[in-house]
């Protein structure tokens, strides 16, 4: 049986309520982690404009390179080796963003629980942060919100968070998250219909427009789908893919034992992916990888430089599943750790959040020796996977970066991976990632997150 939510396709994990992570201090108002070389280049600069905009904080034309020249004069009489510019979340920001990152990060963790209540609610219509005001948490409904005593307490739970009453507000909204979760399925089975079963690449829950979002491949008539969505009275936003990406490929690398999360490994056909987060199943380790890595094989050594793991028949990925994910068995020595950057090969997991709509993701794949970020845009989107033509339901989708071979990379709530999001499915092809909630291995019979 699916947990609660899954049938909308979105599930919510309770968690505990966030710590607060301090970041370390660098020139005054900046607050940061080290980058491989502590220079702020294009690309560093160019990334956290990207993000700073998608997180609400939009600087004025000399406000970022004012932040970056305060840093830059604090490194010059610093160690290069300890010049941080980049903080949690992936962009170069002050003291007072990191804060308001915090303060939202702590609020979605604070009120899980209770969206999950409300998401059994057939009228439930999503949550999300507003970035665009003040990052103020939108919790949604059709036709009409539950009693002033349940939004009381979520209000209350806001406070004890540390936000205020006036950081949630109670909207209503004409469609349900339910009904968009079954006009999601009518496009898929439009899909299947048509001449062309693999026109649809990606099919997205829009929260904050109350819509779906379809990409569609390129030279596809839309006029099919947009009358059947208009039958169903469901809006929907149709642009052109450049179609969907399971960013399997055939490289290496290698992170010795302890076993942990976040390395890259050689598949048994000599593929390669990454692997996400480290599982207890009763006594036993493991560990979780995209379920399109190896799709078809069910035996044979998984490897990081020497032997990981063995593949086994463990595997979600199948039509109309709510998992791209796969359960590798560990025999001994492994740790509840991510590889989190190149200095810090062993941070601690502590616990998993789903995170709501304008809340940060970050990806740990093995194409890159830092973290990518970015902004979630929806906790309800399905996609066809490229390596089986198999539709996958109940994903979370992300405008961080990936590259072929980061299948299956862990994706966290920030950079510093202590808090646990989901494993990384592919491109949408439409400009975000999706990936599978790590609260589904426990669903697919792979254990449950390994925290420490």
């Amino acid at each position: 049986m699916l947990p609660a939510l899954a049938v909308a396709g979105m599930l919510v994990p309770v968690a505990t309520p966030a710590m607060a992570v301090q970041a370390a201090p660098t020139s005054p108002g900046v607050v940061g982690l080290p980058t491989p070389t502590g220079q702020a280049d294009e690309d560093i600069i160019a990334e956290s404009d990207r993000l700073r905009r998608e997180f609400g904080f939009e600087a004025s034309g000399t406000e970022l390179p004012s932040t970056l020249k305060a840093d830059m004069a604090f490194a010059a009489s610093a160690d290069e080796d300890t010049q941080p510019l980049v903080n949690e979340w992936g962009f170069i920001g002050t003291a007072a963003e990191a804060a308001e990152m915090q303060r939202r990060d702590t609020l979605t963790s604070a009120v899980e629980p209770m969206v999950q209540k409300f998401g059994e609610q057939g009228n439930f219509a999503g949550q999300f942060l507003d970035t665009k005001n003040g990052g103020r948490l939108v919790v949604q409904f059709a036709d009409a919100l539950p009693g002033k005593e349940a939004r009381d307490e979520l209000a209350a739970k806001a406070v004890s968070s540390g936000s205020s009453a006036d950081d949630v507000e109670f909207r209503v909204v004409q469609r349900s998250s339910l009904e968009l979760t079954n006009a999601m399925k009518t496009v898929w089975e439009w899909d299947d219909s048509t001449a062309d079963t693999v026109s649809v690449v990606s099919v997205e829950e829009d929260v904050e427009a109350n819509r779906l979002n379809v990409a569609l491949k390129p030279g596809t008539d839309p006029a099919g789908l947009r009358e059947t969505l208009g039958n169903l009275g469901v809006p929907a936003n149709i642009t052109v893919s450049k179609g969907a990406d399971d960013l399997a490929c055939t490289s290496r690398n290698a992170c010795g034992s302890p076993r942990r999360g976040g390395v890259g490994v050689t598949m048994p056909s000599g593929g390669g992916c990454t692997i996400g987060w480290v599982v207890k199943k009763g006594s036993s380790w493991g560990a979780v990888t995209a379920g399109h890595c190896d799709w078809g094989r069910n035996s044979g050594t998984v490897k990081s430089g020497a032997a990981y793991g063995s593949l086994t028949s463990n595997n979600a990925l199948k039509n109309g599943t709510h998992a791209d994910m796969r359960f590798i068995s560990i025999s001994s020595d492994a740790k509840p750790w991510l590889y989190q950057n190149n200095s810090s090969k062993a941070r601690v997991v502590k616990k998993q959040a789903l995170g709501s709509v304008g809340s940060s993701s970050c990806l740990f794949g093995r194409n890159s020796a830092t973290p990518t970020c970015g902004k979630i845009t929806s906790t309800n989107a399905s996609r066809r996977s490229s390596t089986c033509g198999c539709v996958v339901y109940g994903q979370s989708a992300a405008t961080f970066s990936a590259k072929p071979g980061d299948s299956g990379g862990a994706v966290a709530s920030s950079t510093t991976g202590n808090t646990a999001r989901g494993i990384l499915s592919g491109s949408d092809g439409a400009g975000k990632m999706h990936y599978s909630s790590i609260g589904y291995t426990s669903t697919y019979s792979m254990g449950n997150l390994a925290t420490g």
